[in-house]
């Protein structure tokens, strides 16, 4: 394969230039393991994803996704980057205002994401594993001055705590302290190899707006990304954390929150969770948004193919 056409997609918004962007590369079977990481590293954004054909009957596609310096299990915003180009393109021959279902497999397991339409756009729905929360094993002083906050600016609802995928979920008491804290980048990393951490989610319900259900940052050094502007993979888990917490109304058995990310750098996004409960207990959770493409063009893997003028 001597070159690639790619996108750059901006998901979790319809505003060019906001949201978190992402590459993506469809028909990608004719390219290595080791070609995808150095395609992810020149686009240098958060994450670039792959489609590849699918290795069992049961799934539509497979889905592979690289930051710029390693290969991740999950990631929402390049999966809502994906399908958006592939309902733009027609693909699998998508339609406006025709709602399909997909399986995709992925490193982390099967994922189903439905594609819908809303103003004539697609409108993403990916599911997401419900997870399971552990009290943060370590001393809290150390999290803070990782990033950036002192102890008193945590939450006195809950306390942080982590999931086994190596999230690690900080409620902070009110919004001036998320957009004022500090991260340092050399003490998560060592955090990170203590704990066999991937990223550090800080959050506040204290939004000042009714339509948003909490704000948070994501930051995740170890895989390459000082600061995520908007975490699909975060905030599907994050519902869960703050709705068993006690931070979100209980009593339903369907709920649909939002959460805001990326306003702090310049790139805000909004990601709609829907979760299903059943006696107390999350049966389902899916993270579902829009995205709009800024970018598209060819990237040529070959340095001795000529221009075609």
């Amino acid at each position: 394969m001597n070159s690639i056409r790619i996108y750059q997609v901006d998901a979790f918004t319809r505003k060019p230039f906001s949201g978190n962007p992402a590459g993506v590369v469809l028909n990608a079977d004719g390219l290595s393991s080791d070609q995808m990481q150095r395609i992810a590293n020149e686009m240098n954004l958060s994450e670039t994803v792959f489609m590849l054909k699918p290795e069992s009957e049961d799934a539509d596609l497979r889905i592979r996704w690289f930051t710029p310096s390693q290969e991740v299990n999950l990631c929402g915003h390049a999966t809502i980057a994906l399908f958006h180009v592939l309902a733009e393109q027609g693909e699998f021959g998508l339609e406006v205002n025709e709602p399909q279902s997909f399986v995709a497999e992925t490193k982390s397991g099967p994922i189903t994401v439905d594609l819908e339409w809303k103003d004539l756009n697609p409108y993403v729905k990916m599911s997401l594993p419900v997870p399971s929360f552990f009290p943060y094993p370590d001393d809290y002083s150390v999290l803070c001055a990782a990033i950036g906050v002192s102890e008193v600016e945590l939450s006195q609802k809950a306390k942080p705590q982590i999931t086994g995928d190596g999230y690690v979920f900080i409620p902070l008491a009110n919004y001036e302290s998320l957009g004022t804290l500090e991260p340092n980048v050399h003490l998560m990393r060592k955090l990170n190899e203590r704990h066999d951490l991937t990223g550090f989610a800080v959050v506040t319900t204290d939004t000042g707006d009714r339509d948003v259900d909490w704000h948070m940052r994501f930051f995740a050094p170890s895989l390459g990304v000082s600061e995520d502007p908007v975490t699909g993979s975060a905030n599907g888990p994050m519902a869960a954390f703050l709705w068993e917490n006690g931070f979100l109304d209980k009593g339903k058995k369907h709920y649909s929150f939002k959460g805001a990310q990326g306003s702090f750098i310049g790139r805000p996004g909004y990601v709609t969770v829907t979760m299903l409960t059943r006696d107390n207990k999350i049966e389902m959770l899916e993270i579902s948004g829009q995205a709009v493409t800024v970018m598209e063009g060819e990237m040529r893997l070959n340095v001795n193919i000529p221009f075609k003028l």
